[in-house]
């Protein structure tokens, strides 16, 4: 098996409804580790199988599947098989751009939901989904952008989407552990210490961070790790440079950057701002 045809492409475009990332890839040698976007994950395989882990829930995404992730959700994904790896496209809209797409007047204060099965085998959505990310990537023209973009969304929307209660807080987060995320969300860019965060969640060095991973799936030190990387794709899809956004977000230097970036993401920060737009 030829593993030099591991290949990630992963790109914003600030330009389609106040910015949308997006992603296309080929996966053999390179695994995901745990981590969470900030946004809802929507992806689409068209070859080979990824196992996954999302919130301890494990499963096989193959070709013909969907996968839907919410924002928050921790986690994983590798392959099936190494020698076969797995292809797939993936777009991550906003909860707000979701919202604003399955709008109704009469909503009131509500979330959009996908439930809890996070794996659909849907051939005919995937095949429209792996469509619309090739046009996403190639087409110069920003209106057929913008309408393949909210044809896709749509879709999903109408075929898996529903509107609940809105809960700013995740059900399985305590208060004491939703103050430890406030703080490191704060400070993600300073240098603190576990002492700093318990004493912010009113508890023990020991239990916060048993009771931390227990209810986030991540470590404190992984938890704060994916906070500056996200922070920091956004600095480097406004155009800061790399060197300059290291600082920025917490990381002791460049390579100390890199190397998480390119673990979390399989690029490179500088790959990744030249795909941005």
């Amino acid at each position: 098996m030829d593993y030099n045809k591991e290949n990630i492409v992963l790109w914003k475009d600030s330009g389609l409804f106040n910015g949308t990332e997006f992603l296309l890839a080929s996966c053999y040698e390179h695994s995901y580790p745990a981590h969470f976007h900030e946004e809802f994950v929507i992806a689409a395989f068209s070859r080979g199988a990824q196992r996954n882990s999302v919130c301890r829930r494990t499963g096989i995404a193959t070709a013909g599947s969907i996968m839907v992730i919410h924002p928050g959700e921790v986690h994983t994904g590798e392959a099936v098989e190494r020698e076969m790896g797995w292809d797939y496209c993936a777009l991550y809209p906003s909860e707000q751009l979701l919202l604003d797409i399955a709008y109704e007047p009469d909503a009131g204060n509500k979330s959009l939901n996908f439930g809890c099965q996070n794996i659909h085998q849907d051939i005919a959505l995937a095949n429209t989904l792996i469509a619309a990310s090739a046009t996403l990537r190639t087409c110069p023209d920003t209106l057929e952008k913008e309408c393949t973009l909210y044809g896709v969304l749509s879709a999903f929307i109408s075929r898996y989407g529903f509107l609940t209660t809105k809960n700013s807080t995740p059900a399985y987060q305590r208060a004491d552990v939703s103050r430890a995320l406030e703080y490191i969300h704060d400070l993600y860019d300073q240098n603190i210490n576990i002492k700093d965060i318990a004493d912010a969640a009113e508890m023990s060095e020991f239990y916060f961070m048993r009771l931390f991973r227990a209810s986030t799936g991540m470590s404190v030190h992984k938890y704060l790790n994916q906070i500056r990387l996200n922070r920091a794709k956004k600095l480097l899809s406004e155009g800061v440079k790399a060197t300059m956004v290291a600082h920025r977000v917490g990381f002791f230097d460049q390579s100390h950057l890199n190397r998480n970036f390119k673990a979390q993401f399989g690029i490179t920060p500088g790959k990744y701002a030249e795909s941005c737009v």
